[in-house]
């Protein structure tokens, strides 16, 4: 038996099912996923999926003793060890490790969301969109860690594209997206849940994804052969640069870059100044109430 701990959300979750998944099905092993932390907001969070995207997988309550572990060792691929009792830890965020027609058809839409799209976004869908992820939100806090994906990107891919292209955009800040993405040509998602905002961009013709592992799905489930996918060449921060990903878009996807302004070393600098001030702050404060307690 396979066992895949999830953890983080709903794009890491994915890699860490098809990745233990082809596993089990590659060395002819059932499979099961199990939720590893216990906080139950968590557990809640991975089990609103059970009705939608995961409803063909199996959840372990338990995971077995005395069974051997693999914990991922570098963000690149390596190949998952030829284990058929095996508890596996770690993102593996690669199509290297995916058996891609089977999780394709592990993770096909169900019939509700479906109908659900087809009634509600059939007339954009016709417009044969692009679809656009702009990942800001948690980002912005943690700017020494991982890329900002700026506006200057997004303009470079729609030039990739025809002036007459509609586009259909999925963010974590909307309000930010209206203000940098004006015209008759942008369609915005809004207020949906994660299950339909990641099929509603894999019906898209091509995307333009943030450095996100959910939009990274959204594109990978189009299975059109066609499709252009453009993604920033940066996924990482100064903080996280060692990590190699070079396994990380498959090989026919674009990658863009886009370097920093003057004014962007200086916005992150100060945001370096500004982080370590504080927590610096919050262990010196400790330690003066260890020391006077």
């Amino acid at each position: 038996m396979i066992y895949s701990v999830l953890s983080d959300r709903l794009g890491n979750i994915l890699f860490e099912i098809a990745a233990g998944i082809s596993l089990a099905r590659r060395l002819n092993v059932p499979f099961k996923a199990f939720v590893g932390q216990e906080d139950y907001r968590y557990v809640e969070y991975v089990l609103q999926y059970k009705k939608s995207i995961l409803r063909k997988i199996d959840f372990a309550e338990s995971l077995p003793q005395n069974q051997k572990v693999y914990n991922e060792p570098f963000f690149h691929y390596r190949a998952l060890p030829d284990e058929k009792d095996l508890t596996v830890y770690g993102y593996f965020q690669s199509e290297k490790y995916i058996d891609k027609d089977f999780i394709r058809d592990l993770f096909a839409i169900d019939e509700e969301t479906k109908l659900y799209i087809r009634h509600k976004y059939q007339d954009i869908l016709n417009k044969k969109p692009v679809s656009v992820h702009v990942r800001r939100g948690d980002y912005m806090q943690s700017k020494l860690y991982y890329a900002v994906c700026p506006v200057r990107y997004y303009k470079k891919a729609m030039r990739l594209f025809s002036p007459t292209t509609d586009y259909l955009i999925f963010s974590d800040d909307i309000d930010w997206c209206k203000k940098h993405f004006k015209g008759k040509h942008f369609y915005f998602s809004e207020n949906e849940s994660p299950s339909v905002d990641l099929y509603l961009q894999s019906f898209c013709r091509h995307h333009i994804i943030s450095n996100s592992t959910f939009a990274w799905w959204g594109a990978w489930l189009d299975s059109s052969p066609d499709k252009r996918v453009i993604c920033p060449e940066s996924w990482f921060e100064i903080l996280y640069r060692t990590n190699d990903i070079k396994d990380l878009y498959p090989e026919e996807w674009s990658k863009l870059r886009i370097r920093k302004t003057i004014f962007e070393w200086i916005d992150l600098y100060m945001y370096a100044i500004s982080h370590y001030r504080y927590v610096y702050y919050k262990k010196i404060k400790k330690l003066i109430a260890k020391l006077f307690i």
